[in-house]
């Protein structure tokens, strides 16, 4: 009777009414009720959620986290671990990272796209590689923005012959100001930018692109250097 009273209620405090019900009509009918010690109630403490230990698992359903913390409170575990749902993707997640505008070029006389997969141009996060068509110098570089925006950048200094810019110098140096046309092609995808720091100073290092600054990510090589090997760059 008192399980069926506890298993037929979803909330905390009707779950309590029910079972005083279930406790008085015990009482009526003769039966005695011992008094029933239940650790949920005392298992929520006021130790505060931060100082817990965080069990982070997917979120399959509010009944499977409900029988997940009782298995946590079962275990007496309660004040020192906290259970954390993680969201699955859901479908305005799956509809914006699956959209039709990733997979096309969305630049006017594109020089990534061509030389890669359609709709390159317009990816995030990415480390990639400018080649002079005219030398076959290189530059390489990483960007956390859409892909086309930094090249457009890289070939407007490149118009200008801006000293301060490695394809303008290119320009200035090595083709005495007269103009070079480029293709870009993307070497990897890392949306973290430190992690995308170090693979650009990992490729860097390994092809020796003639129009990046020669002291440029040199640290960052130096500390990682016996892990370039493993990169299969």
């Amino acid at each position: 009777m008192f399980r069926s009273a506890s298993q037929v209620c979803t909330g905390e405090a009707e779950r309590q009414e029910s079972l005083r019900l279930a406790s008085s009509i015990a009482v009526g009918n003769g039966y005695l009720t011992p008094l029933r010690r239940r650790k949920s109630t005392v298992a929520i403490s006021d130790i505060p959620p931060a100082s817990k230990l965080p069990l982070c698992l997917p979120f399959v359903s509010d009944a499977a986290s409900t029988e997940l913390r009782k298995c946590i409170v079962r275990a007496q575990l309660q004040n020192d671990v906290v259970l954390v749902n993680i969201p699955n993707d859901n479908i305005k997640k799956q509809l914006v990272r699956n959209r039709l505008y990733h997979r096309q070029c969305i630049t006017n006389q594109c020089v990534v796209c061509p030389y890669g997969k359609e709709g390159d141009c317009s990816q995030t996060g990415v480390i990639y590689q400018i080649q002079c068509l005219k030398c076959n110098a290189l530059y390489i570089g990483e960007t956390g923005r859409v892909l086309s925006v930094r090249i457009k950048e890289h070939l407007a200094s490149k118009r200008r012959g801006s000293l301060v810019s490695a394809l303008g110098k290119h320009k200035h140096d090595d083709h005495n100001g007269e103009d070079f046309n480029v293709m870009c092609t993307i070497l990897a995808y890392e949306p973290d930018i430190s992690a995308r720091k170090v693979l650009e100073a990992f490729w860097i290092s390994v092809r020796n692109p003639k129009m990046n600054n020669r002291n440029e990510c040199l640290s960052i090589t130096n500390d990682f250097l016996s892990f370039i090997p493993h990169c299969e760059l």
